[in-house]
């Protein structure tokens, strides 16, 4: 009896741990898997090049380190393409939010780094793009 449940158990786990990553490479791409690729790591690098005032923890994501984040959104606007994610700090998401769009090829981007009291603007948006980002921080 130990034993088929045992077997149930591992089954289960098995099914499961092998289905996960088939969600992940069937939907969107997170933000760390857009900063494998050439074009978006060097918008991101741009968002960051000539501001020396952002969060530890924003520039240890960017470097392949920890940070919460959802899945890419495609988005629309003015004729053009985006991806929309986010990332936050890890522990500490409701005073540490990075939202970011890119140009959907990635050979541009801009951000809106909350913090607990302000939001700080990264890569000059234009009105489109700090549209675009001020819907995702309003959610």
């Amino acid at each position: 009896m130990m034993r088929m449940i045992v077997a149930g158990l591992v089954a289960a786990i098995m099914t499961f741990g092998a289905l996960a990553p088939l969600s992940a490479q069937g939907g969107q791409p997170y933000l760390f898997d857009l900063l494998k690729r050439p074009a978006f790591k060097e918008s991101w690098d741009g968002l960051f090049r000539r501001n020396r005032n952002i969060d530890r923890w924003v520039h240890v994501f960017g470097g392949g380190g920890n940070g919460v984040s959802g899945p890419a959104e495609p988005v629309a606007a003015d004729g053009r393409r985006f991806l929309s994610t986010d990332v936050c700090k890890p522990h500490d998401c409701a005073d540490n939010q990075l939202f970011v769009l890119f140009v959907a090829d990635g050979s541009q981007a801009w951000a809106a780094l909350r913090h607990k009291d302000f939001v700080q603007w990264l890569g000059n948006p234009g009105p489109v793009e700090r549209r675009l980002l001020e819907q995702r921080l309003a959610r």
